[in-house]
C-alpha cells in the first residue's frame, strides 16, 4: 500500500489500489463518530469510493450505529438472509443462525450464491442503495475475496463512439431476474420468501449526486434489457459493457483479514466474490445497506 497523504488528526489513509479503495487507519468503530471524524471519513469515501477499517471487532449494534451515521439503513427483501435480532443485518453467510453450514441444495444459500456475480447492491429498488459497509466474522482462506470496480473509471475509459451509443438508454431492473437466472433457484417451487418488489429502470448512465461525476450502472444480476431495444441487441451491449468495467485495470481485489470493515459507494462502484467450498468452508459477513438519497440522475 502506498500512503495518500490524507490525513485529520489522528486519522490516516493508505491507498490499495490505484483507482478504488484505501486502508483508514486512526478510527475505532466500537465508539461513536464525532462530526469532525464523520465529516473526514465521508471525504475519503467519496475519494477513494471504498474505505477498509481493519480490525475492527464489532457488535452488530456497533455496526448498525456506525451506518447509521450516514443514512437510513434498508432491511433486505430476503426474509432468510436478515439477523433475528436485527432486520438491519444482512447475513451474507453460508453458515445459519444456529452455526451450522446452509447445505448447497437449500434455496437460502443459492439465493446468496447470486453475490458471487457482478452486482451492485439493491439496484432493483426505485431508489437504490448509496451504500454498503460489511463486516468480515469468518472468512475464508481459499477463495471467498471480494472484487470491487470502478465505474467511474469504467466510464471515463469508454470511446467516445461508445460514449454516444449509450447516452439516454434506460436499463429495466428486477429483483426476480436475480432468481430467474439462478438455475438450482428457478427450477424450485420453494424459491424462497422475498419482499414485492416491481421491475424498476435506472439509466445506463448516472452522475453521482456529491462528486458530480458520471459512472456506468451496471448490476448484471438484475438487469433484464435495455429499454426500447431489441433483446439480443441489448443484452449483447450489456455484455460488451460488463466485460469492459471489469477489465482488471479498473478492479480491486479484497483478501478478508479477520474483522476487516469494508465501507463502499454503490453509486459508482459493482462489485462480486470469489467462489469458495461453500460445502465445507465457513464464511460469516453481516452487512448494513444504506438506503439512496434519490433516484439515480442520468447523465
Amino acid at each position: 500500500m502506498t500512503q495518500t497523504g490524507a490525513v485529520s488528526g489522528s486519522i490516516r489513509a493508505e491507498k490499495r489500489h490505484p483507482l478504488i479503495g484505501a486502508t483508514v487507519h486512526g478510527v475505532d468503530l466500537r465508539e461513536p463518530l464525532d462530526s469532525a471524524t464523520l465529516k473526514t471519513v465521508h471525504a475519503l469515501w467519496m475519494e477513494h469510493l471504498l474505505l477498509v477499517f481493519p480490525g475492527q471487532r464489532i457488535s452488530d449494534e456497533q455496526h448498525i450505529a456506525f451506518g447509521e451515521r450516514f443514512g437510513s439503513l434498508e432491511i433486505h427483501p430476503s426474509v432468510a438472509h436478515r439477523s433475528s435480532r436485527n432486520a438491519a443485518i444482512y447475513r451474507v453467510s453460508n453458515v445459519d443462525e444456529a452455526g451450522n453450514i446452509v447445505p448447497p441444495t437449500d434455496s437460502a444459500w443459492q439465493y446468496l450464491n447470486q453475490s458471487w456475480r457482478w452486482h451492485t447492491d439493491s439496484s432493483f429498488r426505485e431508489i437504490p442503495s448509496m451504500g454498503s459497509i460489511l463486516h468480515g466474522i469468518e472468512i475464508t482462506s481459499e477463495g471467498g475475496n471480494t472484487l470491487f470496480a470502478n465505474m467511474y473509471a469504467a466510464y471515463d475509459a469508454l470511446l467516445p463512439d461508445m460514449k454516444s451509443r449509450i447516452a439516454g438508454l434506460w436499463v429495466i431492473h428486477a429483483h426476480d431476474y436475480i432468481i430467474r437466472t439462478a438455475p438450482e433457484l428457478a427450477a424450485k417451487k420453494d424459491r424462497g420468501t422475498y419482499d414485492d418488489l416491481p421491475p424498476v429502470r435506472h439509466p445506463l448512465v448516472r452522475v453521482h449526486p456529491v462528486t458530480g461525476r458520471k459512472s456506468l450502472f451496471l448490476s448484471p444480476h438484475t438487469m433484464v434489457t435495455i429499454e426500447g431495444m431489441p433483446e439480443t441487441e441489448a443484452r449483447a451491449l450489456l455484455d460488451e459493457l460488463i466485460a469492459h468495467a471489469t477489465d482488471e485495470k479498473f478492479v480491486y481485489r479484497h483478501v478478508w483479514a479477520p474483522d476487516d470493515v469494508i465501507m463502499w459507494d454503490n453509486r459508482c462502484t459493482m462489485h462480486s466474490v470469489e467462489p469458495f467450498d461453500n460445502r465445507r468452508t465457513r464464511r460469516i459477513m453481516h452487512r448494513v445497506t444504506l438506503v439512496g438519497e434519490g433516484a439515480p440522475v442520468p447523465a
